[in-house]
């Protein structure tokens, strides 16, 4: 298993009701030694989603949060 810390640095809200959705662009979190064990020289982690308007509503912008990379076994 990888860890990634991360912070919300984007987002944009769109539609209402039923058809609210958001889109999240997250990026590495290197404050405090954070995402040390595996970052090297200058690297480089964003990630972006778009979610349900119910979904965007527990992320917070800004906030930071802990990104896991865990392999599964094959089908």
């Amino acid at each position: 298993m990888i860890t990634a810390k991360i912070k919300l640095s984007t987002k944009t809200e769109s539609g209402e009701g039923d058809q609210r959705r958001a889109a999240l662009m997250f990026y590495a979190d290197y404050a405090e030694g954070r995402n040390k064990e595996w970052a090297s020289a200058t690297p480089t982690l964003t990630l972006s989603m778009t979610v349900k308007g119910e979904v965007a509503d527990l992320f917070e912008q800004g906030a930071a949060y802990t990104l896991q990379f865990v392999a599964e076994e094959p089908a």
